[in-house]
Protein backbone atom coordinates (compact mmCIF):
# COMPACT_ATOMS: atom_id res chain seq x y z
CA UNK A 1 0.00 0.00 0.00
CA UNK A 2 1.06 3.53 -0.84
CA UNK A 3 2.04 5.06 1.79
CA UNK A 4 0.57 9.05 1.90
CA UNK A 5 3.84 10.72 1.05
CA UNK A 6 4.19 8.65 -2.45
CA UNK A 7 0.83 8.92 -3.37
CA UNK A 8 1.30 13.19 -2.98
CA UNK A 9 4.62 12.82 -5.18
CA UNK A 10 3.36 11.26 -7.76
CA UNK A 11 -0.25 12.09 -8.42
CA UNK A 12 -1.01 14.95 -10.60
CA UNK A 13 -4.23 17.21 -9.46
CA UNK A 14 -5.55 19.75 -11.46
CA UNK A 15 -8.07 22.38 -11.65
CA UNK A 16 -10.87 22.41 -14.43
CA UNK A 17 -11.96 25.84 -14.98
CA UNK A 18 -13.78 27.61 -17.67
CA UNK A 19 -10.79 29.19 -20.33
CA UNK A 20 -10.88 32.47 -20.40
CA UNK A 21 -12.78 34.26 -23.48
CA UNK A 22 -11.11 38.11 -22.43
CA UNK A 23 -8.29 39.44 -20.86
CA UNK A 24 -10.38 41.54 -18.18
CA UNK A 25 -11.41 37.66 -17.00
CA UNK A 26 -7.93 36.85 -16.34
CA UNK A 27 -7.25 40.60 -14.78
CA UNK A 28 -10.57 39.83 -12.60
CA UNK A 29 -8.96 36.30 -11.29
CA UNK A 30 -5.25 37.02 -10.92
CA UNK A 31 -3.98 40.49 -11.01
CA UNK A 32 -6.39 42.22 -8.57
CA UNK A 33 -6.19 39.02 -5.95
CA UNK A 34 -2.87 40.32 -4.52
CA UNK A 35 -0.67 38.17 -2.09
CA UNK A 36 -0.74 39.82 1.67
CA UNK A 37 3.17 40.23 2.97
CA UNK A 38 2.60 39.07 6.32
CA UNK A 39 5.75 38.64 7.74
CA UNK A 40 4.73 37.32 11.12
CA UNK A 41 2.86 33.88 9.95
CA UNK A 42 3.99 33.46 5.82
CA UNK A 43 6.68 33.08 3.94
CA UNK A 44 7.79 35.30 1.13
CA UNK A 45 10.58 35.81 -1.50
CA UNK A 46 12.54 39.02 -1.31
CA UNK A 47 13.96 40.39 -5.07
CA UNK A 48 17.19 42.30 -5.41
CA UNK A 49 16.97 44.69 -8.08
CA UNK A 50 20.84 45.40 -8.26
CA UNK A 51 21.38 41.50 -8.82
CA UNK A 52 18.98 41.07 -11.51
CA UNK A 53 20.49 44.15 -13.17
CA UNK A 54 24.15 42.52 -12.56
CA UNK A 55 23.40 39.39 -14.25
CA UNK A 56 21.78 40.87 -17.37
CA UNK A 57 25.23 42.59 -17.83
CA UNK A 58 27.59 40.06 -17.17
CA UNK A 59 25.43 37.74 -19.70
CA UNK A 60 25.63 40.49 -21.93
CA UNK A 61 29.28 40.97 -21.68
CA UNK A 62 30.15 36.65 -21.59
CA UNK A 63 27.87 36.55 -24.89
CA UNK A 64 30.24 39.62 -26.51
CA UNK A 65 28.28 42.16 -26.40
CA UNK A 66 25.29 40.51 -27.31
CA UNK A 67 22.02 41.68 -26.74
CA UNK A 68 20.11 39.96 -24.24
CA UNK A 69 16.48 38.58 -24.63
CA UNK A 70 15.03 37.19 -21.18
CA UNK A 71 12.81 34.44 -20.79
CA UNK A 72 10.61 35.04 -17.89
CA UNK A 73 8.08 31.82 -18.62
CA UNK A 74 6.10 30.26 -15.92
CA UNK A 75 5.88 33.83 -14.17
CA UNK A 76 9.45 34.07 -13.70
CA UNK A 77 9.77 30.62 -12.34
CA UNK A 78 7.59 31.41 -9.86
CA UNK A 79 9.91 34.93 -8.60
CA UNK A 80 7.36 37.05 -10.27
CA UNK A 81 7.55 38.19 -13.96
CA UNK A 82 6.35 41.67 -13.28
CA UNK A 83 8.44 42.22 -10.34
CA UNK A 84 11.66 41.41 -12.47
CA UNK A 85 10.42 42.27 -15.91
CA UNK A 86 9.84 45.98 -13.84
CA UNK A 87 13.76 45.80 -12.68
CA UNK A 88 14.95 44.48 -16.32
CA UNK A 89 12.49 47.53 -18.00
CA UNK A 90 15.85 49.80 -16.73
CA UNK A 91 18.41 47.49 -18.30
CA UNK A 92 20.11 49.01 -21.48
CA UNK A 93 21.77 45.63 -22.13
CA UNK A 94 18.41 43.69 -22.70
CA UNK A 95 16.60 43.81 -26.00
CA UNK A 96 13.49 42.29 -24.76
CA UNK A 97 11.46 39.91 -22.61
CA UNK A 98 10.06 36.49 -23.82
CA UNK A 99 7.07 34.97 -22.34
CA UNK A 100 4.98 31.96 -23.54
CA UNK A 101 1.13 33.11 -22.04
CA UNK A 102 -0.46 36.10 -24.00
CA UNK A 103 -2.45 37.13 -20.23
CA UNK A 104 1.08 37.57 -19.06
CA UNK A 105 2.51 39.59 -21.56
CA UNK A 106 -0.58 41.86 -21.17
CA UNK A 107 -0.04 41.90 -17.46
CA UNK A 108 3.17 43.24 -18.16
CA UNK A 109 2.02 46.12 -20.28
CA UNK A 110 -0.35 46.97 -17.61
CA UNK A 111 1.96 46.84 -15.43
CA UNK A 112 3.98 49.42 -17.51
CA UNK A 113 6.98 47.75 -18.47
CA UNK A 114 8.19 49.02 -22.26
CA UNK A 115 11.05 47.06 -23.54
CA UNK A 116 9.75 44.99 -26.40
CA UNK A 117 7.89 41.39 -25.69
CA UNK A 118 7.79 38.50 -27.66
CA UNK A 119 5.04 35.69 -27.16
CA UNK A 120 6.85 32.69 -27.62
CA UNK A 121 3.80 30.75 -27.45
CA UNK A 122 0.31 30.41 -28.84
CA UNK A 123 -2.36 33.32 -28.64
CA UNK A 124 -6.03 33.54 -28.03
CA UNK A 125 -7.68 35.01 -31.14
CA UNK A 126 -9.91 37.39 -28.77
CA UNK A 127 -7.05 38.50 -27.46
CA UNK A 128 -5.39 39.38 -30.81
CA UNK A 129 -5.85 43.07 -31.36
CA UNK A 130 -5.80 43.90 -27.39
CA UNK A 131 -1.65 41.93 -27.73
CA UNK A 132 -0.87 43.94 -31.34
CA UNK A 133 -2.35 47.03 -29.38
CA UNK A 134 0.44 46.33 -26.98
CA UNK A 135 3.29 46.14 -29.48
CA UNK A 136 3.49 42.04 -28.26
CA UNK A 137 5.52 40.21 -31.16
CA UNK A 138 3.40 36.61 -31.83
CA UNK A 139 5.29 33.86 -33.17
CA UNK A 140 4.73 32.22 -36.16
CA UNK A 141 5.44 28.24 -35.14
CA UNK A 142 2.42 26.34 -36.68
CA UNK A 143 0.18 26.41 -39.78
CA UNK A 144 -2.62 27.09 -37.00
CA UNK A 145 -0.91 30.02 -35.78
CA UNK A 146 -0.43 31.54 -38.98
CA UNK A 147 -3.84 31.58 -39.58
CA UNK A 148 -4.79 32.91 -36.52
CA UNK A 149 -2.34 35.59 -37.50
CA UNK A 150 -3.80 35.97 -40.90
CA UNK A 151 -7.41 36.72 -39.66
CA UNK A 152 -6.14 39.11 -36.92
CA UNK A 153 -4.24 41.14 -39.91
CA UNK A 154 -7.56 40.94 -41.80
CA UNK A 155 -9.17 42.92 -38.54
CA UNK A 156 -6.75 45.63 -37.08
CA UNK A 157 -5.34 48.76 -38.68
CA UNK A 158 -1.97 47.72 -36.48
CA UNK A 159 0.60 46.54 -37.68
CA UNK A 160 1.29 42.81 -36.57
CA UNK A 161 4.75 41.94 -35.53
CA UNK A 162 6.16 38.51 -35.92
CA UNK A 163 9.01 35.67 -35.30
CA UNK A 164 9.05 32.83 -37.47
CA UNK A 165 9.84 30.28 -34.55
CA UNK A 166 11.18 26.96 -36.44
CA UNK A 167 11.88 23.45 -35.12
CA UNK A 168 15.12 22.39 -36.24
CA UNK A 169 14.89 19.39 -33.10
CA UNK A 170 13.60 19.85 -30.36
CA UNK A 171 11.13 18.38 -32.05
CA UNK A 172 8.11 20.64 -29.27
CA UNK A 173 7.00 23.69 -30.84
CA UNK A 174 7.78 25.62 -33.88
CA UNK A 175 6.95 24.63 -37.64
CA UNK A 176 9.51 21.84 -38.99
CA UNK A 177 12.12 23.46 -40.46
CA UNK A 178 12.29 20.79 -43.68
CA UNK A 179 9.18 22.30 -44.87
CA UNK A 180 8.83 24.69 -47.84
CA UNK A 181 8.70 28.18 -46.96
CA UNK A 182 5.74 29.29 -48.85
CA UNK A 183 4.08 29.73 -45.73
CA UNK A 184 6.92 32.54 -44.86
CA UNK A 185 6.06 33.94 -47.99
CA UNK A 186 2.30 34.55 -47.69
CA UNK A 187 2.71 36.13 -44.08
CA UNK A 188 5.62 38.62 -45.43
CA UNK A 189 2.62 39.58 -48.30
CA UNK A 190 0.09 40.79 -46.08
CA UNK A 191 0.74 44.32 -46.12
CA UNK A 192 0.16 44.71 -42.23
CA UNK A 193 1.91 41.79 -40.91
CA UNK A 194 6.15 42.68 -40.51
CA UNK A 195 8.02 39.63 -39.75
CA UNK A 196 10.59 40.60 -37.37
CA UNK A 197 12.99 38.21 -36.74
CA UNK A 198 13.29 34.12 -36.65
CA UNK A 199 14.40 31.68 -33.64
CA UNK A 200 14.65 27.85 -32.68
CA UNK A 201 15.54 26.33 -29.66
CA UNK A 202 18.86 24.38 -29.15
CA UNK A 203 18.68 20.93 -27.68
CA UNK A 204 21.39 19.90 -24.72
CA UNK A 205 24.02 17.75 -26.93
CA UNK A 206 26.43 19.53 -28.21
CA UNK A 207 26.81 17.11 -31.71
CA UNK A 208 23.41 17.79 -32.38
CA UNK A 209 23.10 21.58 -31.18
CA UNK A 210 25.79 22.30 -33.86
CA UNK A 211 23.96 20.06 -36.99
CA UNK A 212 20.98 22.36 -35.73
CA UNK A 213 22.82 25.89 -36.23
CA UNK A 214 23.38 24.64 -39.83
CA UNK A 215 19.95 23.95 -40.43
CA UNK A 216 19.20 27.26 -38.77
CA UNK A 217 21.66 29.11 -40.86
CA UNK A 218 20.54 26.92 -44.12
CA UNK A 219 17.02 29.09 -43.42
CA UNK A 220 18.51 32.41 -43.05
CA UNK A 221 20.08 31.66 -46.43
CA UNK A 222 16.60 30.69 -47.83
CA UNK A 223 14.36 33.05 -46.53
CA UNK A 224 17.08 35.69 -47.93
CA UNK A 225 16.53 34.24 -51.13
CA UNK A 226 13.12 34.94 -51.20
CA UNK A 227 14.25 38.63 -49.48
CA UNK A 228 13.27 37.88 -46.37
CA UNK A 229 15.72 39.67 -44.11
CA UNK A 230 14.61 39.38 -40.52
CA UNK A 231 16.51 41.67 -38.18
CA UNK A 232 16.70 39.15 -35.14
CA UNK A 233 17.69 35.62 -34.68
CA UNK A 234 18.36 33.93 -31.78
CA UNK A 235 18.51 30.13 -30.80
CA UNK A 236 20.84 30.13 -27.32
CA UNK A 237 19.13 29.22 -24.06
CA UNK A 238 21.38 29.35 -20.88
CA UNK A 239 23.36 26.43 -21.62
CA UNK A 240 24.15 27.12 -25.12
CA UNK A 241 24.74 30.31 -24.61
CA UNK A 242 27.97 29.36 -22.29
CA UNK A 243 28.87 26.23 -24.08
CA UNK A 244 28.30 27.37 -27.87
CA UNK A 245 29.72 30.92 -29.06
CA UNK A 246 28.37 30.31 -32.71
CA UNK A 247 24.50 29.81 -31.20
CA UNK A 248 24.69 33.20 -29.95
CA UNK A 249 24.29 34.95 -33.47
CA UNK A 250 22.66 38.66 -32.83
CA UNK A 251 20.55 37.81 -29.98
CA UNK A 252 20.74 35.09 -26.58
CA UNK A 253 17.76 33.84 -24.98
CA UNK A 254 18.72 32.85 -21.08
CA UNK A 255 16.43 32.09 -18.45
CA UNK A 256 17.71 30.45 -15.16
CA UNK A 257 21.06 32.46 -15.79
CA UNK A 258 19.14 36.06 -15.35
CA UNK A 259 17.97 34.60 -12.05
CA UNK A 260 21.39 34.06 -10.80
CA UNK A 261 21.97 30.08 -11.12
CA UNK A 262 23.90 28.23 -14.09
CA UNK A 263 21.75 25.43 -15.59
CA UNK A 264 24.12 22.80 -14.87
CA UNK A 265 25.82 21.84 -11.41
CA UNK A 266 29.52 22.30 -11.14
CA UNK A 267 30.18 24.84 -14.15
CA UNK A 268 32.92 26.78 -13.63
CA UNK A 269 32.09 30.13 -14.87
CA UNK A 270 32.35 32.30 -11.72
CA UNK A 271 35.46 34.22 -13.75
CA UNK A 272 33.63 33.83 -17.07
CA UNK A 273 30.15 35.14 -15.90
CA UNK A 274 29.89 35.93 -12.34
CA UNK A 275 26.61 36.26 -11.44
CA UNK A 276 24.81 36.88 -7.79
CA UNK A 277 22.07 35.18 -6.65
CA UNK A 278 18.63 37.46 -6.88
CA UNK A 279 16.53 36.41 -4.28
CA UNK A 280 15.43 35.19 -1.21
CA UNK A 281 12.89 32.67 0.35
CA UNK A 282 12.26 33.80 4.00
CA UNK A 283 9.64 32.07 6.99
CA UNK A 284 9.44 32.48 9.85
CA UNK A 285 9.27 30.64 12.61
CA UNK A 286 5.70 29.52 13.84
CA UNK A 287 6.21 26.39 16.78
CA UNK A 288 9.49 25.45 18.13
CA UNK A 289 8.32 22.38 20.55
CA UNK A 290 10.96 19.64 21.72
CA UNK A 291 9.96 16.07 21.11
CA UNK A 292 11.50 13.14 22.68
CA UNK A 293 13.42 10.06 21.46
CA UNK A 294 11.19 8.05 19.32
CA UNK A 295 9.16 10.45 18.14
CA UNK A 296 8.56 11.01 14.41
CA UNK A 297 7.15 13.26 11.91
CA UNK A 298 5.14 13.87 8.92
CA UNK A 299 2.38 11.42 7.76
CA UNK A 300 4.42 8.76 6.95
CA UNK A 301 6.68 9.08 9.92
CA UNK A 302 9.53 10.35 7.69
CA UNK A 303 11.57 11.79 10.34
CA UNK A 304 12.49 9.92 13.39
CA UNK A 305 13.88 11.95 16.37
CA UNK A 306 16.86 9.74 17.98
CA UNK A 307 17.48 11.72 20.50
CA UNK A 308 15.11 14.00 22.58
CA UNK A 309 15.74 17.26 20.42
CA UNK A 310 14.07 20.82 19.36
CA UNK A 311 12.22 21.26 15.95
CA UNK A 312 11.05 24.14 14.43
CA UNK A 313 8.43 24.62 12.37
CA UNK A 314 8.40 27.33 9.30
CA UNK A 315 5.17 28.05 6.92
CA UNK A 316 6.44 27.36 3.83
CA UNK A 317 6.35 23.50 2.31
CA UNK A 318 6.14 22.14 -1.47
CA UNK A 319 2.94 23.60 -2.10
CA UNK A 320 4.72 27.17 -2.05
CA UNK A 321 7.09 25.58 -4.27
CA UNK A 322 9.86 24.73 -1.63
CA UNK A 323 11.37 21.61 -3.72
CA UNK A 324 10.37 17.94 -1.37
CA UNK A 325 13.47 17.15 -1.65
CA UNK A 326 15.10 19.18 0.67
CA UNK A 327 14.62 17.22 3.47
CA UNK A 328 17.51 15.02 2.21
CA UNK A 329 20.18 17.00 3.35
CA UNK A 330 19.65 20.74 2.78
CA UNK A 331 19.92 23.27 5.70
CA UNK A 332 18.47 26.86 6.58
CA UNK A 333 20.27 29.56 8.00
CA UNK A 334 18.24 30.90 11.38
CA UNK A 335 19.78 33.35 13.60
CA UNK A 336 23.30 32.88 11.66
CA UNK A 337 23.38 29.37 12.11
CA UNK A 338 22.39 26.65 9.74
CA UNK A 339 20.08 24.39 10.25
CA UNK A 340 18.95 20.81 8.50
CA UNK A 341 15.74 20.12 6.88
CA UNK A 342 14.35 17.41 8.41
CA UNK A 343 11.18 17.21 6.60
CA UNK A 344 8.54 19.14 4.23
CA UNK A 345 5.12 18.85 3.63
CA UNK A 346 2.32 20.93 1.80
CA UNK A 347 2.50 23.55 3.78
CA UNK A 348 5.37 23.29 6.26
CA UNK A 349 9.10 22.16 6.91
CA UNK A 350 10.48 21.32 9.71
CA UNK A 351 14.23 21.93 11.17
CA UNK A 352 16.52 19.95 13.57
CA UNK A 353 17.76 22.62 16.03
CA UNK A 354 19.81 20.28 18.52
CA UNK A 355 19.52 19.62 22.30
CA UNK A 356 19.52 23.61 22.91
CA UNK A 357 16.47 26.20 22.11
CA UNK A 358 18.50 28.17 19.92
CA UNK A 359 15.19 29.48 18.26
CA UNK A 360 11.75 31.10 19.05
CA UNK A 361 8.78 31.80 17.72
CA UNK A 362 8.67 34.73 15.11
CA UNK A 363 12.96 34.63 14.23
CA UNK A 364 13.04 34.67 10.65
CA UNK A 365 14.99 31.66 8.60
CA UNK A 366 16.15 32.20 4.90
CA UNK A 367 15.76 28.87 3.30
CA UNK A 368 17.43 29.52 -0.37
CA UNK A 369 19.79 33.29 -0.29
CA UNK A 370 23.05 34.49 -0.70
CA UNK A 371 23.91 35.03 3.10
CA UNK A 372 25.90 31.20 3.11
CA UNK A 373 27.18 29.23 0.44
CA UNK A 374 25.39 25.99 1.43
CA UNK A 375 21.80 27.80 0.79
CA UNK A 376 22.80 29.90 -2.15
CA UNK A 377 20.74 28.31 -5.59
CA UNK A 378 23.38 25.97 -6.77
CA UNK A 379 24.13 25.32 -2.72
CA UNK A 380 20.77 23.96 -2.12
CA UNK A 381 20.54 22.00 -5.63
CA UNK A 382 23.82 20.06 -4.34
CA UNK A 383 22.80 19.60 -0.47
CA UNK A 384 19.12 18.09 -2.23
CA UNK A 385 20.58 16.22 -4.88
CA UNK A 386 18.42 17.91 -7.54
CA UNK A 387 19.65 20.13 -10.35
CA UNK A 388 19.55 23.94 -10.59
CA UNK A 389 15.88 24.37 -11.54
CA UNK A 390 14.49 22.50 -8.79
CA UNK A 391 15.01 25.48 -6.13
CA UNK A 392 12.93 28.11 -8.60
CA UNK A 393 9.57 27.03 -8.97
CA UNK A 394 7.42 28.96 -6.35
CA UNK A 395 3.83 29.48 -6.72
CA UNK A 396 2.39 33.21 -7.50
CA UNK A 397 0.95 33.26 -3.98
CA UNK A 398 4.18 33.59 -2.30
CA UNK A 399 3.87 37.60 -1.55
CA UNK A 400 7.14 39.37 -2.92
CA UNK A 401 9.06 42.20 -1.39
CA UNK A 402 11.91 43.87 -4.11
CA UNK A 403 14.46 45.94 -2.75
CA UNK A 404 17.36 47.54 -4.03
CA UNK A 405 20.14 45.19 -3.06
CA UNK A 406 20.71 42.75 -0.56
Amino acid sequence: MKSRRNFLRNSTFGIIGAGLSSFKAFENEAEDIKPILNKASNPWLEISKKAYLSNVESIYKFSGNTPVLAVLKNNAYGIGDIQVATILDESPFLSGIALVKDTRCLALRKHGVKKPILLMGDFDLGLGSELVANNITLSAFSHESCRKIKELASKTQHRVSVELYFDTGLGRMGMPYQNNLDWVADLASIPNVKIEGLFSTLTTPTDFAKEQMERFNGLISKLNEKGIKPNRQHMAPSLSLMELPQSHFNAVRPGILVHGSYPLGGMDFKDKMPLQPTYRLKAPVIRIEKLKKGDTIGFSRFYKVEKDEWIATLPVGWADGYYSGAENGAKVLLNNKLFKVVNVNASHCNLSIGNEKLVDVGDVATLIGPDHEEITPEGFSRAASGHNYLQIQYKESLPKSVVNDF
